[in-house]
């Protein structure tokens, strides 16, 4: 088994008790100048026995246990327990029980989550393979059923349309719809 404190990583999580942080924990984040997103408060649950927050902090580059620990204040963290992130974009999610219903839920989303020092908050969930397969489709038949021979068109299309997975989808395979639009505006010239 790996040593635990060579594993390096560039997020990692904590939890905070207010019953015994120091009453201005959220002031020390602010003062150590490092980035951090700070969960609402939850209640008690299966996992923990107290009201307690999540932190999340981000290093500026790839650091080892040692590292983060050195750059938190110290008294902030339960226990002055720290563990690397293996997944950040769903630990950042996991801060509001995004996709946890069984959870508490917060009203407030995303407004729930406090970032501290230019935390890049980013809830944003990866797609399943079987979800872009049928994305891609949704996509190719708006450009067939729509005679889409504009990219810039597609795009717009998308943009009003408010379905942010789809949008990301399309603006991230660029090549693709661009050489499925100019195939369908070819045909079209062909066609005349």
């Amino acid at each position: 088994m790996a040593d635990s404190s060579a594993v390096k990583a560039r997020y990692w999580t904590f939890l905070v008790y207010p019953e015994s942080a120091p009453e201005d924990w959220l002031g020390a984040l602010k003062r150590s100048h490092g980035s951090y997103a700070v969960s609402p408060l939850h209640q008690p649950d299966d996992e923990t026995s107290k009201p307690h927050h999540h932190v999340i902090y981000q290093h500026g580059n790839t650091t080892t246990l040692n590292g983060a620990k050195a750059a938190i204040p110290e008294d902030v963290p339960a226990n002055g327990y720290v563990e690397p992130v293996a997944n950040p974009s769903n630990m950042q999610r996991y801060l509001i029980h995004l996709d946890d219903p069984e959870k508490e839920q917060f009203a407030d989303g995303a407004n729930s989550i406090t970032l501290v020092n230019g935390f890049p908050l980013d809830l944003t969930r990866e797609l399943s393979k079987s979800e872009k397969a049928r994305i891609r489709l949704d996509l190719m038949s708006i450009i067939r059923e729509n005679v889409v021979t504009e990219y810039s068109d597609f795009i717009f299309g998308l943009m009003d349309m408010g379905d942010p997975d789809m949008l990301d989808y399309a603006c991230s395979h660029t090549i693709l719809f661009e050489g499925v639009i100019r195939s369908v505006r070819n045909r079209a010239k062909v066609v005349q």
